[in-house]
C-alpha cells in the first residue's frame, strides 16, 4: 500500500471516526493501513529499546516538552537517554542494588503512595461540585460575608504652615484650577505629578505613603465628594483636601463572589466527603485501636540522639544551648552527650561571645567527659577562643553548629541508648 492511501485513511479517521472508514475500505474491499512495524533499535544486553518504546516516552512527556523530541535530532537524544537509563539499571541491578533494604524500602514506600494517591484521587472525583443553587442559598444566609465599606478618594496639597494651607483652600474653593495649585505649593513630591491623588481609603484612613490619617478620611466623608476641606495637621505639616469620589457601603453581588463560595463549598464538601469515605473504610476492615498501647507508645521517652537532633533544629542560641543542657541531664552518660556538652559552649563563644560563660561550659566538659574525643577540642577552646584563631576543627564555610560537630558528629556513631 502507498503512502498517500494510508494519509487519507488517517485524516479520514480523524474527521469522521473509524467506522466510517472501516465502511469505505470495506465498499473498496481493501483493509484499514496496518500499524507500523515495531522495529529493535538499540540491544542493551538482553533487553531491546523498540521504536514502540521511544513513541511511549515521547507520549509520556508533558504537552509543552513533547515538540523538542519529535523532530530527529530530539529522537536521537532520546533514545541515547533511554540507551543511558538501561545501562546504568541493568548495572545497578547487577551490583545488587535492588535488593538493599533501604532501597527496597523506598520502593515500596513509592508504590504505596503510588497506591494510595491514584485510589483516593479517583474517590475524591466521584464527590460532586455544589451547584449554583447551594452556592446562592449560602450567599442569602450570610450577607455580612460579602459586605463592602464605604470609601472615599481623596487628593490634597500638603503645605508647612497652616497659614499658607488656609489661602490654597480659600483660592481652591474660588475656582482655581486644583491640578496647578498642586504642581505648584505642595511639598509633597510623591503625588506631586498625579494632581496629589492619594486614591481611595475606608474610614480607617490609610493611604498609601503617608500612612494612617483617620482625620483625612472623617474630613473627606463629612463634606461630601467634590467639595474642598481642611487645613488638616499631619507629621508631615497642613494639608488641604479635595474629595474626588464617595462610594456608600454595600453588598458585593452575587456573580463577583460565586467563584468563591464555590470553591469554599467544595473544599467543605470534600472535607467531609472524605472523613465520611475513611469512617467507611475503616469499620468494613474493622479497624480497632487499643488506646493503652497508644498512650505508652505516644508518651514513651525521647532517645538521646533524637534530643541531639532536635536541639540542632532548635533555632536560636539560647533554645539550641537549652536544648543541649536538657540532653545531658537526662542522658549524661550517652554517646551523643559530650558533643551536646561541647555544643553548649561552643555556641556561647562563637555566636553569642559569652566567653565567661563558655569557659564554665568546657571546664564542665573537661570534669564531666575527662576521656572524651573533645576534651582536646574543649581545651583548645579554652585557650583561644578569644583570639581570632580559627579551630583546628572548624569547618569555616559551614555555621557554628555544624563546625563544632564536623569533627566531634562523626565520633558518635554506636548505638544511643
Amino acid at each position: 500500500m502507498t503512502l498517500r492511501p494510508v494519509l487519507i485513511g488517517l485524516a479520514l479517521a480523524s474527521a469522521w471516526g473509524l467506522g466510517v472508514v472501516e465502511a469505505q475500505t470495506s465498499r473498496k474491499g481493501s483493509r484499514p493501513p496496518a500499524p507500523a512495524q515495531d522495529s529493535i533499535l538499540v540491544r542493551v544486553g538482553k533487553e531491546t529499546i523498540t521504536t514502540g518504546a521511544v513513541q511511549r516516552r515521547i507520549e509520556e512527556l508533558p504537552e509543552n516538552v513533547r515538540p523538542q523530541f519529535t523532530t530527529p535530532e530530539g529522537r536521537q537524544r532520546l533514545l541515547d537517554r533511554l540507551v543511558e537509563e538501561r545501562v546504568w539499571l541493568q548495572t545497578a541491578r547487577k551490583k545488587g542494588v535492588e535488593d538493599r533494604p533501604e532501597v527496597r524500602r523506598q520502593i515500596e514506600q513509592q508504590r504505596r503512595d503510588l497506591l494510595i494517591r491514584t485510589y483516593i484521587n479517583e474517590l475524591m472525583a466521584t464527590n460532586p461540585a455544589p451547584a449554583d443553587s447551594e452556592a446562592r442559598a449560602w450567599y442569602d444566609s450570610h450577607p455580612e460575608d460579602y459586605k463592602t465599606p464605604a470609601t472615599v478618594t481623596v487628593s490634597h496639597i500638603q503645605t508647612s504652615s497652616e497659614g499658607e494651607a488656609k489661602k490654597i483652600r480659600q483660592w481652591a474653593r474660588g475656582g482655581q484650577d486644583w491640578a496647578k495649585l498642586v504642581t505648584r505649593y505642595s511639598a509633597d513630591t510623591l503625588t506631586r505629578a498625579r494632581a496629589g491623588a492619594l486614591g481611595p481609603t475606608t474610614r480607617d484612613g490609610v493611604f498609601g505613603h503617608l500612612g494612617r490619617q483617620p482625620a483625612f478620611a472623617e474630613t473627606a466623608f463629612t463634606i461630601g465628594a467634590g467639595k474642598i476641606g481642611g487645613p488638616i495637621k499631619s507629621d508631615r505639616g497642613w494639608h488641604v483636601i479635595k474629595v474626588d469620589d464617595v462610594k456608600p457601603d454595600g453588598i458585593r453581588s452575587f456573580d463577583q463572589v460565586r467563584g468563591g463560595i464555590i470553591r469554599q463549598l467544595g473544599s467543605r464538601r470534600s472535607q467531609e466527603f472524605y472523613q465520611a469515605q475513611l469512617t467507611s473504610a475503616k469499620t468494613d476492615l474493622g479497624v480497632k485501636a487499643d488506646s493503652a498501647a497508644i498512650r505508652k507508645f505516644l508518651e514513651q521517652k525521647k532517645t538521646a540522639r533524637e534530643m541531639f537532633t532536635e536541639a540542632q533544629l532548635a533555632g536560636p542560641p539560647a533554645e539550641r544551648i537549652e536544648a543541649y543542657r536538657r540532653l545531658v541531664e537526662e542522658y549524661p552518660d550517652s554517646d551523643v552527650s559530650p558533643q551536646a556538652a561541647f555544643m553548649v559552649g561552643f555556641i556561647q563563644s562563637e555566636e553569642l561571645k559569652d566567653y565567661e560563660a563558655a569557659e564554665k561550659s568546657f571546664r564542665a566538659l573537661l570534669q564531666r567527659y575527662p576521656k572524651s574525643e573533645l576534651a582536646a577540642s574543649a581545651r583548645w577552646m579554652l585557650e583561644h577562643m578569644r583570639s581570632e584563631t580559627a579551630p583546628n576543627f572548624m569547618n569555616l564555610e559551614s555555621d557554628s553548629t555544624a563546625a563544632a560537630t564536623k569533627t566531634a558528629g562523626d565520633k558518635g556513631k554506636s548505638k544511643t541508648p
